[in-house]
């Protein structure tokens, strides 16, 4: 039976409030302060070889060169990305309604060699079919209007990305140059509540590295695959497969199944290929979450998984970020002995 007087209620209410901030953070301030988390993503990225090279060389000094080289190459590796992606965007909107009339075509190709078996089911099935064609197409036509939308109009805002790069760049430098002094700083300022806590930004800090990783992978594993085998679209579907990956359930398989069953028709080696690309993708993710995430932080990841799924269930799209943050600060609550076993005052045995 839970004892209320085994909490320690001055670390519970932390942890609480910590949440509350995390939460409130992420759905409120993230845009908000997206050249300062931008800031702080480059000063983790530089960490390492800015400790190596101020061996050598000012912290300061190698602190510029390291941004700078970051800077180079994302600057670089986004203009490619936008030019390529409004592109392809633009070329797929062109040529949606070809695709349209083809898909129908394969439709009814379809239909028509399965005739005998549709013969036998009602006959508002072949209207209802098409009609569901329809609208997909339609949703489809929206979904991807408004992201070319999106990705002209925030590429033609140069005072705002100036700003935000400027801000970033700036942030970025003073994170990294003085970290001890701010690391030195928080931990001054939290050392009253117990310097365990560390090991909560850091569990979250390991998290998102991992996750981070993971979209890489997926995204240049398919870009390469789908721009060897030539296919159209290839960077657009490179980054909706990253993006799906930090999606439980769809994952890249949404990108991937599809494309896979449409060559089973018309190209059954590039299926293949295909498909052992996809089965090389989901394997990468198993082998990274359980030896870092599992190891380092101590979550299972069929845990983190279950989160992820509740969370965008209950919260939509911030749900995946939010929920895996939530059970890293409760695992950290547990281990940090937020509740003490009636076992003479010793803390309870770390959850896995």
């Amino acid at each position: 039976m839970l004892d209320l007087k085994a909490v320690n209620w001055k670390k519970a209410i932390f942890l609480f409030i910590l949440f509350l901030f995390i939460f409130l953070g992420l759905r409120v301030f993230i845009f908000i302060l997206t050249p300062f988390f931008l800031g702080f993503l480059i000063a983790i990225i530089i960490d390492k070889p800015v400790n190596f090279m101020s061996r050598k060389i000012p912290r300061s000094l190698a602190v510029l060169i390291m941004i700078a080289l970051v800077l180079s190459v994302s600057l670089l590796l986004a203009i490619f990305l936008i030019t390529t992606s409004i592109n392809e965007l633009t070329y797929l909107i062109r040529y949606l309604p070809r695709y349209y009339e083809e898909i129908v075509d394969f439709t009814n190709n379809l239909l028509l060699r399965l005739r005998d078996f549709f013969e036998q089911l009602p006959g508002m099935f072949n209207l209802a079919l098409y009609n569901n064609l329809e609208n997909l197409y339609n949703y489809g036509s929206d979904i991807i209007f408004n992201i070319t939308n999106r990705i002209v109009n925030a590429t033609f805002n140069i005072p705002n990305m100036f700003l935000i790069l400027l801000f970033t760049v700036i942030s970025g430098f003073f994170i990294s140059k003085d970290k001890e002094l701010l690391t030195n700083y928080l931990f001054s300022r939290i050392k009253f509540i117990g310097t365990e806590y560390a090991e909560i930004l850091t569990d979250i800090f390991t998290y998102i590295k991992v996750q981070l990783i993971i979209v890489t992978n997926t995204t240049i594993i398919t870009a390469l695959a789908f721009s060897l085998l030539r296919y159209p679209y290839a960077i657009i579907l490179a980054l909706l497969a990253g993006i799906l990956d930090l999606i439980p359930v769809l994952g890249p398989g949404a990108i991937y199944i599809p494309v896979v069953i449409i060559n089973l028709f018309f190209n059954i080696k590039h299926a293949v290929i295909v498909m052992i690309v996809y089965i090389i993708i989901i394997g990468v993710r198993p082998i990274l979450e359980s030896k870092v995430v599992g190891k380092r932080i101590g979550v299972h990841p069929i845990v983190l998984l279950l989160g992820v799924y509740l969370g965008l269930k209950l919260f939509g799209f911030q749900g995946v970020i939010i929920a895996p943050i939530s059970i890293i600060i409760f695992k950290a609550l547990l281990d940090a002995g937020i509740y003490r076993y009636n076992t003479g005052g010793k803390k309870g045995p770390p959850v896995s």
